[in-house]
């Protein structure tokens, strides 16, 4: 009977340690991957801000004119501009156009 209860409480220790092991092998993946996450979302904030910071930047219309002057395009001269109403609303647009009168 000894020989008995002493492998049962053997089988459950070997049991016990092996679900232990088992448990902490899970705990270290989900730790990693808890981190790996944790990194990627601070690089997806460094990103975001990085963005709003260039947003801002393109935002200004001073830069806009000075790109638009870089890149070849002139400011339109009043003939060149054609002035849109719309009736519903009663709002005037202007609108311009490249040498069209």
């Amino acid at each position: 009977m000894n020989a008995r209860r002493f492998w049962i409480l053997a089988i459950i220790t070997c049991l016990f340690i092996g679900l232990l092991v088992f448990q902490t092998s899970r705990y270290a993946a989900l730790k990693s991957n808890v981190i790996s996450l944790q990194r990627m979302e601070m690089d997806l904030i460094k990103t975001g801000k990085e963005l709003d910071a260039n947003i801002a930047k393109l935002v200004s219309l001073e830069r806009i004119e000075k790109a638009a002057l870089k890149n070849g395009m002139q400011i339109a001269a009043p003939e060149q501009r054609i002035i849109i109403t719309d009736i519903q609303a009663g709002n005037k647009q202007e609108a311009s156009t490249n040498g069209i009168p």
